[in-house]
């Protein structure tokens, strides 16, 4: 009698999971040290695990246990005598973290903590929010603990870029709408201003060859205010023309291109070149600085609308850049402030162009595992706070001479491309007047509607 074996399914690796899984985790022993983290720790922390590996989790959880455990030591070894239960309690919290690893591992009783922030000379002291929990295991009949943390700012973030974007999208609806409404009006204008221009011409011309008899040849006078009075009139008819093909240029901008993206491989820095060969040349006085990954692979994307995309943030930031300098001049020729002489003196534009890959990245709700990551920044005048929000938005400008279009016109382009732009302005801390204004953009290398 034969029996049918069933082979045995291979058991999937936990490592190879964890280190897909969109949550940190870190694997610490019974002394609290961290003896292993997947990718996404590393990702969240900023932090290589080179740096972490054998560090105390109170490191990154409680630093003020290990400073304060470090000062009881040394007060230890230079008062060996002194009773240590006097005072015990009266400075230490209620419940150290320490205290509570503890207790987890002794009633084998999980914990959480929200909105803890984490602060460490491991990754520049950056200021991070994460929700995190604790699970204690036995593992080969020794204790662990298992840390899953969250990041905040993450969720925070996508969460916000995904009420930005549905802002954008029904704000852009409403002005196309309007637009459709005023085009065909304006072509109507305009073909009745360049009717009634005609009309006055012809009427000058017919008006003079049907009044040439002598009476009106001895008086000069007429003809020379019919003239005139026909030039202005004809001066007005070219202002209408003149403004509704402006207005109508501008509708064009607001509607936007109805062309499909050419979709192509690109090279990211053929673009910024190009733009930069542009631009560079009308501003010498703005220092460039490039620091690129030469190593990034090609994406797919339309390479003219990325020059487009490049040359309105490369100009926005040597414009603001040199009206920086053309306000600081002016304040110093009016002494309105005695150290602005010595800012301007020392003020130097800098644009600086970084490109890198940025990893485990969300972009709406699409999770990527790389993407292309564009940072401009300049030092000019910066952004207003109260426009920051709202500076993707058509017909939005902190400038007398802008129309507004420029970044929203960049905003619809990298949503075409399915990306993202985010935008951040500070003031430097030892300059009272430039600001650090940084652009980033970040860009799928693989379109979706490529792979389907």
């Amino acid at each position: 009698m034969t029996t049918n074996l069933i082979p045995a399914k291979p058991t999937p690796d936990l490592v190879f999971i964890s280190q897909h899984l969109f949550t940190a985790i870190l694997w610490v022993d019974d002394e609290l040290s961290i003896t292993w983290l997947n990718a996404q720790a590393e990702q969240l922390l900023a932090i290589s695990s080179g740096r972490l590996l054998n560090q105390s989790i109170l490191t990154l959880l409680a630093p003020e246990e290990l400073t304060s455990a470090d000062n009881r030591n040394h007060s230890d070894n230079n008062n060996v005598d002194v009773d240590k239960s006097i005072g015990k309690g009266i400075n230490e919290p209620t419940c150290s973290l320490t205290e509570r690893f503890h207790q987890a591992k002794r009633y084998q009783q999980p914990f959480i903590d929200h909105d803890h922030f984490i602060s460490t000379p491991l990754n520049g002291n950056l200021s991070l929010s994460v929700d995190y929990s604790v699970t204690p295991v036995i593992y080969e009949q020794q204790p662990f603990f298992i840390i899953e943390m969250w990041g905040k700012d993450r969720q925070s973030r996508i969460s916000e870029e995904q009420r930005q974007q549905q802002q954008y999208n029904v704000a852009r609806h409403m002005l196309r709408s309007v637009a459709h409404e005023i085009k065909n009006p304006l072509a109507g204008i305009r073909g009745a201003a360049q009717l009634l221009q005609r009309q006055f011409i012809k009427f000058s011309d017919t008006f003079i060859f049907d009044n040439q008899s002598p009476s009106l040849i001895t008086e000069p006078n007429i003809n020379k205010n019919l003239q005139k009075t026909t030039e202005k009139l004809r001066s007005y008819t070219d202002i209408i023309i003149s403004e509704t093909d402006r207005l109508t240029q501008l509708i064009g901008q607001l509607l936007g291109s109805n062309q499909l993206p050419n979709w192509q491989a690109v090279n990211i820095h053929e673009p910024l070149e190009h733009v930069l060969t542009l631009v560079m040349s009308h501003y010498p006085q703005v220092t460039l600085k490039r620091d690129y990954d030469l190593s990034l692979p090609e994406l797919n994307a339309d390479k003219d609308q990325l020059i487009q995309v490049f040359l309105n943030l490369v100009n926005n930031a040597c414009e603001a850049m040199t009206e920086q300098h053309s306000v600081n001049n002016f304040e110093s020729d009016n002494a309105k402030v005695t150290d602005i002489q010595a800012d301007d003196d020392n003020y130097k534009p800098q644009l600086h162009i970084q490109t890198r890959v940025a990893f485990q990245h969300t972009i709406g709700s699409q999770q990527h595992k790389q993407v292309l990551q564009v940072t401009i920044t300049d030092n000019g005048s910066g952004i207003d706070p109260a426009l920051i929000g709202q500076i993707f938005f058509p017909m939005v400008t902190s400038r007398a001479a802008g129309t507004g279009l420029g970044l929203s016109i960049v905003q619809d382009i990298i949503s075409r491309h399915h990306g993202m732009i985010d935008v951040s302005s500070t003031q430097f801390k030892n300059h009272s007047q430039s600001k650090k204004t940084c652009f980033t953009l970040y860009l799928p290398f693989n379109q979706p509607t490529l792979n389907a």
